[in-house]
């Protein structure tokens, strides 16, 4: 009787076993976190270490892995399954009214995902301030599932958007690091009339940017902008405040030539230019000089070569603000480690 009933329930075990075994769990990631402060809009936020940040005006770009870029451009190509985080903000039209930014905020997502209302809706905080989380899936084949995850904020003055977007089961894999750049999300604080704002120079402390071919240490309230430069090389730009005063990485090929070499190579390019001079970076010989392309801006450039590459330093710096800025370019210059 008793295997009776063990045969009679055997094909709903099966099917128990069968569902169990083909639910993907999610990967569990360990993530270390790190700091930026807008340097305009004066908000500060932590996000993993080794993510990409980019900025364009009125908008951050977070992504995990540059490996992972190809799938938010075409969401059923094959590769690995990043997250990605934009923060938007923008002048506050609505008189710091939730509900309508709300509104207008579906309204927007109706036309460009064609979504006819959000699957959950559910209020919660930002920081300190009240928000609105919001959350839908886009479906594109059997086994592509775009998850999307919006927090709304307005203020007196700006309205935020942040945004996490991420695929499958891969999206609470990643959720954590978005719980903790939403709950530590770091406003702007009003000036004391007549105070200066502390965005306008470089911070003193020091995050890590890390790319394939290095890593540098850099002011924490910087804004980077990188990019592939041909098919061996790439280079990065980390700017603060003053867009005069920036910090650049180029790396292209030594065709097997001497750092004394690729100097002598390059040294004519440089407008004003004074003598050479000698120093040490990540244990390397560094020849550099400094230079000028316009009265009122201070310039350098550092040349230091391993293997089959030389890593470019220019540095720009606006000479009234000498003082801030020379010596937290030297910082990083010394902090470069290269691979």
């Amino acid at each position: 009787m008793i295997h009776q009933k063990l045969f009679k329930w055997f094909p709903v075990l099966l099917l128990v076993l069968f569902v169990s075994c083909g639910k993907k769990e999610p990967q569990k990631i360990n993530f270390e976190f790190q700091g930026y402060e807008n340097p305009t809009l004066r908000y500060h936020i932590e996000y993993p270490k080794g993510w990409t940040l980019t900025t364009d005006p009125g908008k951050v770009r977070l992504l995990s892995s540059q490996d992972a870029y190809d799938k938010f451009v075409d969401p059923t190509s094959k590769g690995s399954i990043g997250a990605l985080v934009i923060i938007s903000t923008s002048k506050d039209s609505l008189a710091g009214d939730l509900q309508k930014f709300y509104e207008a905020t579906l309204a927007f997502d109706k036309d460009r995902e064609s979504i006819e209302k959000y699957e959950e809706v559910t209020d919660t905080k930002v920081g300190d301030k009240p928000a609105k989380r919001l959350y839908y899936r886009l479906k594109y084949d059997k086994s592509t599932i775009k998850k999307v995850e919006k927090y709304l904020v307005t203020t007196d003055t700006l309205d935020y958007i942040i945004e996490f977007i991420s695929f499958n089961e891969m999206f609470e894999s990643y959720k954590p690091a978005v719980e903790k750049l939403v709950s530590t999300f770091g406003f702007p604080k009003k000036l004391e009339k007549g105070a200066e704002d502390p965005g306008n120079k470089p911070s003193g402390v020091f995050s890590t940017y890390n790319n394939p071919l290095y890593s540098i240490e850099y002011p924490d309230n910087f804004n980077i902008k990188a990019a592939k430069k041909g098919e061996t090389g790439s280079i990065a730009t980390f700017s603060g405040y003053r867009l005069d005063c920036t910090f650049v990485v180029d790396v292209f090929p030594s065709q097997s030539l001497s750092v004394e070499k690729v100097f002598d190579q390059n040294k004519e390019k440089y407008t004003g230019a004074g003598g050479q001079k000698e120093t040490t970076i990540n244990g390397l010989k560094s020849i550099y000089l400094n230079y000028s392309v316009a009265s009122n801006i201070g310039s350098r450039a550092y040349f230091v070569v391993k293997g089959d590459k030389v890593y470019r330093l220019t540095l720009n710096w606006f000479r009234p603000q000498e003082a801030d800025y020379l010596s937290a370019f030297e910082k990083m210059a010394a902090s470069l480690k290269v691979k």
